[in-house]
């Protein structure tokens, strides 16, 4: 395993081609390192550490100064420039209030501190160790091999632990990282086909994009890996996918395990993730729980009682699911999304698996509601596929009989709003919170229960 250090991979492989952008911009390790050096020093007080707050733009700059970072180990707290001001506000005041000035940090002091999206309540820094993104890496290149000439394309966000981890995997391992900019799947799909991409981690509708915008079918043959996660995929888009031979793999982690925990083997079944070598997963009440060299170290400033981990080195996720006597992974969602409704649990993403195999539904999100009588009731907001044109009329009059047949009583959504395109985060996953707050916060159940 080698380290993390530009100047190490610059002295190992001087030449070897260490960064390509989208715009054509090349770097061998002996130019990366040079550009690392002209990177300003941080000017702070001896024998004193504090976070350095960087917008995490998806440009070679930001490259160089996370590789700078990395080399004269100053912790790092990476922030989304996509993200609202409010909350980019907000992250700069947790940051402010907890971690202004850190002393000398002990053994083990974070390496960088990600923010939690924050999507399901006020975001958290998650701090991870040098070690944590040694231990994920080396486990990522036990399940997925690295070959001479491969080159990881990063489209998800640098502050974000998916693509900050594309990019030191591909610094230990001595690889090329191919930088794209902001998401534009007409340009990834050339930006793959011109510089032989042969391994890329997509969110699902980052995927489902890239396949609608490569009508010759060719850009992607130099694809290897084929990394899906961050949210569930539609059995349809695994069908389309698959179907057309690309090499997708289903992968589940988050921040506080530093990227991946479980990812489907090369050449097994693509939809049934792993753990990794190093990882333990177990589920306990429904949930899952966790346990590895690569989980967090804590959260910024102490946040949250006590420590993060039980006594025994056991992380319990937000996600529900279970164990399969194969060993795989099945995640029904998250946890705190579970809708119960007349004493019923039901988990949205098992219910926008089936509306999005319906012709008619391109992506679907389901979401609870709150009702006097059942507690709460599932309603939905779907995308229309475009293939199948109509009124929502004429949708709703196919759908019906669908979700009767599909569905149990209590799953079937009591209300539908038809969206003609979701809101997205700026990482590219559905982004759930806009749409209740835009779509379905005014819905109450005026259906009866059948």
């Amino acid at each position: 395993m080698s380290s993390l250090s530009v100047r190490a991979a610059a002295g190992e492989n001087p030449d070897g081609l260490a960064l390509v952008t989208d715009d054509g911009g090349k770097w061998s390790w002996r130019e990366l390192a040079a550009e690392v050096d002209r990177v300003p020093r941080r000017p702070e007080p001896a024998g004193a550490r504090s976070f350095l707050p960087l917008a995490a733009t998806p440009t070679p700059e930001t490259v160089f100064r996370i590789l700078a970072a990395l080399d004269r180990e100053e912790p790092l707290a990476l922030l989304d420039p996509g993200l609202p001001e409010r909350e980019l506000l907000l992250r700069r005041r947790l940051l402010a209030e907890a971690t202004a000035v850190r002393q000398a940090p002990p053994a083990g002091a974070p390496l960088a501190v990600l923010f939690t999206s924050g999507s399901t309540g006020a975001p958290r820094g998650v701090e991870l160790s040098r070690a944590a993104f040694l231990a994920s890496a080396a486990a990522s290149e036990r399940r997925l091999g690295w070959r001479a000439g491969d080159r990881w394309l990063c489209v998800l966000p640098l502050a974000h632990v998916g693509g900050l981890s594309i990019l030191t995997r591909c610094l230990i391992a001595r690889r090329t990282l191919v930088l794209a900019g902001e998401f534009d799947p007409e340009r990834l799909g050339r930006l793959i086909e011109r510089e032989s991409v042969t391994m890329v981690s997509l969110v699902p509708t980052m995927l489902a994009r890239l396949l609608d915008s490569d009508s010759s079918r060719t850009r992607l043959k130099s694809l290897r890996v084929v990394l899906v996660g961050g949210a569930p995929a539609s059995p349809r888009l695994w069908t389309e996918a698959i179907g057309r031979g690309l090499p997708v793999l289903e992968t589940w982690g988050m921040t506080e395990t530093c990227s991946q925990v479980a990812t489907a083997i090369p050449g097994g079944d693509p939809r049934a993730p792993v753990p990794l070598d190093g990882w333990q997963v177990r589920s306990r009440d429904g949930r899952l729980e966790v346990r590895g060299e690569a989980l967090l170290t804590g959260y910024l400033g102490g946040a949250g009682p006590g420590s993060p981990l039980d006594d025994d080195g056991w992380f319990r996720t937000g996600d529900a699911g279970r164990v399969n006597d194969d060993g795989s992974v099945t995640i029904l969602g998250r946890a705190d999304e579970m809708i119960v409704t007349g004493g019923k649990k039901v988990f949205p993403a098992e219910v926008e698996r089936f509306l999005e195999s319906l012709p008619q539904v391109r992506r679907a999100v389901v979401l609870g509601i709150a009702d006097e009588t059942w507690g709460e009731v599932v309603v939905a907001a779907l995308e229309p596929d475009s293939a199948h044109p109509g009124s929502a009329a004429d949708r709703d009059s196919v759908l019906a009989p669908a979700l009767r047949e599909g569905l149990a009583t209590w799953q079937r959504p009591r209300a539908i709003v038809w969206v003609e395109r979701f809101p997205e985060t700026s990482s590219g996953k559905v982004d759930r919170a806009g749409i209740r707050e835009q779509f379905l916060a005014g819905l109450t159940s005026r259906h009866p229960t059948p």
